[in-house]
Parts: structure tokens; C-alpha cells; sequence
């Protein structure tokens, strides 16, 4: 069935059973008809009239909105705020003075907080933490310095196998035992090699000429650094288990000056192997 909308008059198709309830061809033309017939949907509004505490004018208000007093505007909120700010929150400008704990100075509060309140700022409050902290926080015990002896107090839970008063033990300690080096390391892996092969000297110099005397890594020079650079071996010498013509190939073999091009590879080289 066909049915003309009441907003637009387009033809619209319609079931029969909303013939006599459907009027409109859309939610916008809907929207729309009641906004240019607003009185027609009088009706339909569940809002009542009630007075303005303030100005006393009747106004629209839905019923979930109504409260002990309405307002207009602001303007008339603000106006009725003035006029009775003196009735207002009075259980607030009802106070009593008491005693500060911490400074003894006297101070006012309301009146619900006299049991509560006990300290004047929050100054004194802290103050009143930090004492009752050390009595009832404080639980550490006394132990001796691994180096020097020294008694030292620290809390259970920081508590190792070894404990230092300070970091200058600790360093003395660690130089005294080795306790990080050699083979307690981490990352020891052997110890340094001083002998690269019979053509260790000769590779060397052709990998200086080949890189044109030149960081590959920051493209500084010997020129600018003022000695020669250094001859690092990309694949480690030690894994080669002594095969020095295969690990002092030109391939193998890059120039790079000692600080930080030199260090940084060998850095980077130990943390990828722990990783």
C-alpha cells in the first residue's frame, strides 16, 4: 500500500497494519514536522510548570529535574545564593578550637571534625608520621661490612652474602678477591690472545690499505687520530681453534679505531653472547 509523508508528501510503501500509524518517510522528516509544529506534540510532554525560587516566574522542568529549589538561569541561582548565603551551610561556619599534637598551637575546625581532627597543617601531620614511623616502621638489624668490618645497618630484605658500608669497599673488596674477574666473569672467555699467526702483521697492514687508513665504523683517519688504527677480527679469533689462515682473512678482518669504534664492537659482541 501507498501512503503520502506528512512532512515532504513523498509516496511511501507501507504494510497495512501500519497504514493508520505510520505518517512519515523517514526519522528526519519525522524530526523535522514536530519541530515546525511544536504545538501539535503539546501533549506528548510530560513536563509541568513549577516557580523559580528566585524571580518567582513559572517554568518548564521535566519532573526528574524538579528539586527543592529551581532556577530560571544562573542569574537567578547566583541571586538566590546572595540573599540567603546566611542560611545557608551553617553547620560549616559552626567551629570549636582544639590542639595541635605536633606544635601545640591552637586551631578551629568544624564542628564534625572535633574527634577526628589533630593536627593544624599538613606540616604537622607529616611531622607526627615521621616519629610514629621510626618506632613502629623501623625494623632493621646490624650487620658487619664484608671488607672493612664495620658495623652497618640494613633492612632484612637488602640484606646478601656480601654487604658493603659504602661503594669504596665494595671496590676494594671485588679488586682484593677477584671475586668479577678471570673465570668469575660472566663473560670471560679465555682470557686475551697475543699470537694471531705468522701472517698476522701482513694481513693487518693490507686491511689498512684496503680501508684507505679509515674507520669503517666513524670514518675517522689515522691522519686525524695521529697513530694507527686497530685490526678487528669480525668472526672471534679463538673461534677458529687456532686455524690462523682462515680467521686472518682479508674478509674477516675490518679497520676501526680503538676508542669507541673498537670497544663498542667487543661491547656489543658480549652482550649479544649473554643475551
Amino acid at each position: 500500500m501507498e501512503k503520502q509523508c506528512l512532512n515532504c508528501g513523498k509516496l511511501m510503501k507501507v504494510k497495512p497494519s501500519h497504514f493508520d500509524r505510520r505518517k512519515y518517510c523517514s526519522r528526519n522528516c519525522k524530526g523535522e514536522y514536530q519541530s515546525e509544529n511544536p504545538i501539535a506534540f503539546k501533549h506528548l510532554s510530560k513536563k509541568v510548570n513549577v516557580t523559580c525560587s528566585h524571580c518567582g516566574n513559572k517554568i518548564l522542568r521535566k519532573q526528574s529535574k524538579i528539586s527543592k529549589n529551581n532556577f530560571c538561569n544562573r542569574e537567578c541561582n547566583n541571586g538566590y545564593l546572595r540573599e540567603n548565603n546566611k542560611k545557608i551551610n551553617q553547620h560549616l561556619k559552626q567551629q570549636i578550637t582544639k590542639t595541635c599534637l605536633t606544635c601545640d598551637e591552637n586551631f578551629n575546625v568544624i564542628v564534625s571534625r572535633k574527634e577526628t581532627a589533630k593536627y593544624c597543617s599538613k606540616s604537622c601531620l607529616g611531622k607526627a608520621n615521621g616519629k610514629r614511623g621510626e618506632v613502629q616502621y623501623r625494623k632493621r638489624v646490624n650487620i658487619y661490612c664484608t671488607n672493612c668490618s664495620k658495623t652497618i645497618e640494613r633492612k632484612p630484605s637488602i640484606i646478601k652474602n656480601w654487604n658493603f658500608c659504602d661503594v669504596i669497599c665494595m671496590a676494594e673488596y671485588y679488586s682484593k678477591s677477584g671475586a668479577f674477574s678471570g673465570e668469575n666473569n660472566l663473560v670471560w672467555q679465555g682470557g686475551d690472545i697475543d699470537y694471531y699467526g705468522p701472517n698476522w702483521r701482513s694481513q693487518r697492514r693490507k686491511t689498512r690499505i684496503r680501508d684507505e687508513f679509515t674507520c669503517q665504523d666513524c670514518g675517522l683517519t689515522e691522519k686525524e687520530l695521529g697513530k694507527e688504527l686497530s685490526v678487528h677480527h669480525l668472526v672471534p679469533f679463538r673461534k677458529f681453534n687456532g686455524d690462523w689462515e682462515q680467521a686472518n682473512k682479508l674478509s674477516n678482518l675490518i679497520s676501526l679505531c680503538e676508542h669507541p669504534c673498537h670497544r663498542n664492537r667487543h661491547r656489543k659482541k658480549m652482550v649479544d653472547d649473554i643475551v
